[in-house]
Order: C-alpha cells, then sequence, then structure tokens
C-alpha cells in the first residue's frame, strides 16, 4: 500500500527530467533557428511569431504543457526547410511561377530531414512536415484529409496562415487582425479546422498583435485557459476582393 503522497517525490523528477529534456529541444531549436536566422532573417521572425501566436491558442485550449512545447518547437522551426530554397524563388519580386513553385513546395520535406537528423522527436517533426496540410486534402505534400492531420499541426497551420496574411509581402499588402480572421473563416472546414479557427477568432485582439509577441502577460487570457467559445463561422463575411489572397500564400 502506497503511503499518503508517495508519488510526489517520482512526479517531482518526472517533471524535473521533462523540464531538462524540454531545455536540449529549445537550445537545439535556438541554434537551428540561428541558422536559419543568418540565411533567411524574414523567415526566422516569420518563425517566432507564428510560435507565439501557436503557444497562446493552444494554451487558452487548455493543453496540457508537453503539447504546448511540442507545438513551440514544431512551429519556430516549421520554416526550417526554406534554408535550402533558393535565394532566388525566396527573393524574387512577385510570386513565383509553376517551376519555381514546385521547388518551393518541398521545403517542409527538407525542413523535417532537418529536425530528424538535429534529433527533434516525431511530433515535432511532424509539424514541420504537414504545416501545409488542409483538410480538404489541398495541401502538400502528402494531401492529407482532416482526420489523419494531428490537432498539434492544425494550430500551427492555421496561425501560421494569419501571420503571412498579416505580413507585408512585396506583392501585397499586410491584412489587419480583423481582415485576416474574416479571410481564414471563411475558409474553416475545406482548408482550415474548424475547433482551431474558431479558438483563433475567440482570443483577444491583443493577443494576435506582433509588438506583443514577446510579452509573457500576453500568453494566457487573463480569465484563464481554456474558455474559448465556438464562434459562430457563419456570421463572418469575406469581401468579395479578398477571395483570391489565399492564392498569395506560400
Amino acid at each position: 500500500m502506497r503511503p499518503p503522497g508517495g508519488d510526489a517525490p517520482r512526479d517531482g523528477r518526472r517533471r524535473a527530467i521533462g523540464s531538462r529534456m524540454f531545455q536540449t529541444d529549445l537550445g537545439r531549436a535556438d541554434a537551428v533557428l540561428a541558422a536559419l536566422e543568418r540565411k533567411r532573417p524574414e523567415v526566422a521572425a516569420h518563425s517566432r511569431r507564428v510560435s507565439a501566436y501557436a503557444v497562446r491558442l493552444a494554451a487558452q485550449f487548455g493543453l496540457s504543457d508537453d503539447v504546448i512545447e511540442t507545438i513551440r518547437l514544431g512551429a519556430l522551426l516549421h520554416d526550417v526547410g526554406k534554408m535550402l530554397t533558393p535565394s532566388r524563388i525566396l527573393e524574387k519580386p512577385g510570386r513565383p511561377n509553376a517551376r519555381e513553385w514546385q521547388e518551393l513546395k518541398i521545403h517542409p520535406e527538407l525542413g523535417q530531414e532537418i529536425c530528424h537528423r538535429s534529433g527533434f522527436d516525431d511530433e515535432v517533426c511532424a509539424i514541420v512536415l504537414h504545416h501545409h496540410e488542409r483538410c480538404d486534402g489541398s495541401g502538400y505534400p502528402d494531401k492529407l484529409v482532416h482526420p489523419a492531420i494531428p490537432y498539434t499541426v492544425r494550430i500551427v497551420s492555421v496561425m501560421d496562415t494569419f501571420d503571412a496574411l498579416t505580413s507585408s509581402r512585396d506583392y501585397r499588402e499586410r491584412l489587419s487582425v480583423a481582415a485576416a480572421r474574416t479571410l481564414i473563416a471563411r475558409s474553416a472546414g475545406p482548408k482550415y479546422c474548424p475547433w482551431v479557427v474558431s479558438g483563433l477568432l475567440a482570443l483577444p485582439v491583443e493577443m494576435l498583435q506582433p509588438a506583443a509577441v514577446d510579452a509573457p502577460e500576453h500568453v494566457r487570457h487573463p480569465e484563464g485557459p481554456a474558455l474559448l467559445p465556438l464562434v459562430g463561422l457563419a456570421d463572418f463575411r469575406l469581401p468579395v476582393s479578398g477571395a483570391a489572397l489565399h492564392a498569395t500564400l506560400c
């Protein structure tokens, strides 16, 4: 018979081991990101923003600390494969042509290989490989459909799109938070997980501001986690002029 509280030391050791493992993973991620930052500073900055947004959203859903850290690492590393994408494509003013697009689309597989060789676990590598998959199977590289896409990947995918829409590109201006959320909401179901999109729509606007990405006081909703309501997606209307914007996302 176990004494009362007999598992406390064991639980403490597990937490300590988990913390050390996370610090090791985070150190590896920082090393990989430093390499990305030297070669692709804009991609590295985007990755840090996506990670911050994804962690905030995951915290509001009340996910476990281990899952949140997997999401943090996967989002930080999701575009690391772009280190191997030719500069002529990433720095091209305007949209890539069909041949360039095919070269660009292999960056998730390149990123997965980099992360695998760097010692990251399968869950983190899955985020890197599948962050461009879409619920209806129209994504890449494996054309996965909704049930086969891990929910960690779905969270990063939505926040990746959100940051892309709210950031300036050579061929278009950035969208406001409201406009970006409206555009994403209109594709909930066919492209993006409705559960994740409803969480994005429910996040306070101040948690979706790039200037606040490193502010720890914005990581959790002041009312606590797991309080996100399901927002009525049908209430969001997309202006006709914005309907083609999804085609501008890489």
